[in-house]
Formats: C-alpha cells, structure tokens, sequence
C-alpha cells in the first residue's frame, strides 16, 4: 500500500475475538500487535498462538505506539469504559454488537470519540453483504411500489449449555437482553436500515423454555414513519433453528432474504425468481453460534484502515450503531408495559 501498516489490538478474547482476528489477518495493510483478556490464561493463549503482546489490563495495552484501533469484544455491558478510555488515548475504536445495552453509554461512547477526534465503527457485518445491499437499493428505490410490509423473523436455537457457558450470558445487566439484543440485533439493523425509522411498536416477550433471566421469545408489531407497518418474531428456542429471514411486500412486489441469500424477488415488470433454502455459514448460525465467518468483520476492517489512510466515516458508525439497539429497547419496554411505546425513546 505504501502506508504505514494500521496496529490492532483486541480486548476480550472469547469467541467473538476470533472473527475480529480474522478480519484483521486478512485485511492488507493490518497487523495484529495485541491483545488482553482478565483471565490471564485466556490472553497469553491466543498471544501465543498469534505471535503477539498479551495483557490482562487493557489501560496498558493503551500505551504502546503500536496500537492504532483498539477492537472491542467483551460481554455487552461492561464495554463502555474500555471505548472511552481507548478513544480518550486516541486509539480509533471497533466495538462489536451491540455499541452498548443502554442508549446513556451509547450516547457517551459516541460523545469520546467525537472529543478525541478517533473514529468509531459498530460491526454490523451483515450489512456489507450483496444480496441485502441489492434488496435495501430495490425497496429504497421504489420498485415494490408503495411497501406496505418490513418483517424479520429471527427462529434460532440455542440450548441451555449456551447460556450456562458463561455467567454473564442470559443476564440483563451484562447481555442487555436475549434473543432480540443478543441474536436477532443483526436482522432488526438490516430491517432498520432497509426501512427506515419506526414510529410506534407494540411487543410481547417471555422466556418460555430456557432458564434465563432475559427473553428467549419476543414478538413485535411496528409501525415505520412511512405509514409501512412489520413484525418482528425473535427466538432461541426453536429447535432446529432457521436461516434469520426478512420479507419486504410492496404493492409492486414481494422479496425475500434468508441469511445472506435472496430466496424470492417478485417484481412486476421483472423476471421472477425463488431459491431454495439459504445454506450459508451465516444460515447455519441459527443453530451454532461459531458458524459466521470473518469475512463481514474483514470488510469493516477494510473499511477503517481505509478511513485512517484517507479519511472519511464508516458506513456503521456510532450514530448508526445505536438505531438497532434504540429499537430493540422500546420493544422491550412495551413487552414489559403492556402498551405501545413511541419513538423515539
């Protein structure tokens, strides 16, 4: 490239640390440099096995030169410190889903990197794939006629081994929530983001078969300021678990996505055309969480060594980062309320 190679260091080294490796092994003009974990263990293994600096504090992995972006990959709630101490030292910051559990420390996390002039990019990796793309361009411009219909259906399976892996999983105060915040957050993005903002939602949720504190079921009716009205349905416990689906029906058309994959695209005036069922390592993550491949995370990394070298924001900014999790959130208050809660919150 012949500009100076872009540091990365990774803190949080359980599974999602993986697919941000990844990502950053397989971007020209990255480098891995370090990574930190508080378990001591955790950290040296995967130093070890990548030839790079460990740590267990991540303030000291602040300091070194080498760090340019500092990826986030640690339980949703307790993030918000790390994001505006890296922003604070002037490290650009990765944070993976959700940008935080509450709109307060989003909103502050958006606010330090602002301050320190880094720059502050959300993984939505879903987002960079060509089937939505191409769906988000046919709703936005006007082929399905007036879209009377946005839905998501999110009908994944995770067993009770899932949640007892860890003990932050399944708990409201360090995952924030469950099968909407935690698994079905990506498709509520891609239905946002296809859509546009929602008005009004009305919701339902419980947990009905794993022993949780957070939900394991939730159903929505929304309302999108377009005069559109949608659904979304959110599970893991649906055994065995289906691609993530999302359906747009206009008075011109209907199309489909499952997963990374367009299954129906019926347009008027447009040849038809329907597949089978989507069959993606994304597909298969309905039933195994370490199914995705680091080829979403290895676009946005792309994009931010991008971004340093010449400037510019990141498609999945903070502000964008926020919207799913804002949306999320009023459905929960409306499941726990029994009434419609408006937008925004």
């Amino acid at each position: 490239m012949g500009e100076k190679t872009v540091g990365f260091g990774i803190v949080g080294c359980g599974v999602v640390a993986d697919y941000h490796i990844g990502g950053v092994q397989g971007t020209d003009g990255a480098r891995l440099v370090a990574v930190s974990d508080v378990v001591e263990e955790r950290a040296r293994e995967v130093a070890e096995k990548h030839g790079v600096q460990w740590y267990t504090d991540y303030k000291e992995m602040l300091q070194s030169s080498e760090v340019d972006v500092v990826c986030i990959t640690t339980p949703s709630g307790i993030r918000i410190p790390i994001a505006t101490d890296a922003a604070a030292a002037g490290k650009h910051v990765i944070i993976e889903k959700p940008i935080d559990i509450t709109l307060e420390k989003a909103d502050l996390i958006i606010k330090a990197a602002d301050d320190a002039g880094v720059k502050l990019m959300c993984i939505f990796q879903l987002r960079y794939g060509d089937a939505v793309r191409q769906v988000r361009e046919a709703v936005q411009s006007g082929k399905l006629g007036k879209v009377v219909l946005g839905d998501a259906y999110i009908k994944w399976y995770r067993p009770q081994e899932y949640y007892d892996s860890a003990g932050w999983r399944g708990t409201w105060a360090m995952e924030g929530g469950g099968a909407l915040m935690t698994q079905g957050i990506h498709t509520v993005d891609l239905l946002h983001w296809i859509m546009g903002p929602v008005k009004r939602v009305y919701a339902r949720m419980g947990s009905l078969v794993h022993d949780v504190e957070v939900e394991d079921t939730v159903v929505a009716t929304l309302e999108y300021e377009s005069g559109a009205l949608g659904v979304v349905e959110a599970t893991t416990a649906s055994l065995p678990g289906m691609p993530a689906k999302l359906e747009f029906s206009g008075s011109k058309g209907t199309i489909a996505v499952e997963a990374d994959q367009i299954t129906v695209w019926d347009i008027e005036g447009e040849e038809s055309m329907a597949v089978g069922e989507a069959s993606s390592d994304v597909a298969k993550a309905a039933s195994d969480s370490k199914t995705f491949g680091a080829e979403g995370h290895k676009a946005q990394i792309t994009e931010m060594v991008r971004i340093i070298h010449e400037g510019g924001e990141p498609a999945v900014n903070g502000p964008e980062g926020r919207k799913s999790v804002e949306l999320i959130l009023a459905i929960y208050e409306s499941a726990r309320t029994g009434k419609p809660v408006e937008l925004p919150l």
